[in-house]
């Protein structure tokens, strides 16, 4: 698992058509998921994000584009 820093992931998703709500709840979620704690690159990431879920919010939407740059990150970042 690689430790990127916003910049990175925000760099990954310029690749694709979305807009930047999707790449924000994408990054939060991923962030939210995979951070190793309060002193690694995601962390901040979570911390600096533009996007605040709802009170009832687990995840990104199922069905939305948000979901799927989740999953691109994952596949980017979460594999090694």
């Amino acid at each position: 698992m690689s430790d990127p820093t916003r910049d990175d992931m925000l760099a990954f998703l310029a690749g694709y058509y979305a807009d930047e709500f999707d790449q924000e709840e994408a990054i939060y979620w991923f962030a939210n998921d995979w951070h190793g704690g309060q002193w690694s690159n995601l962390y901040a990431a979570l911390c600096a994000s533009p996007f605040k879920p709802g009170p009832i919010s687990s995840g990104p939407e199922a069905d939305g584009m948000g979901a799927l740059l989740y999953r691109e990150l994952e596949t980017k970042f979460a594999a090694d």
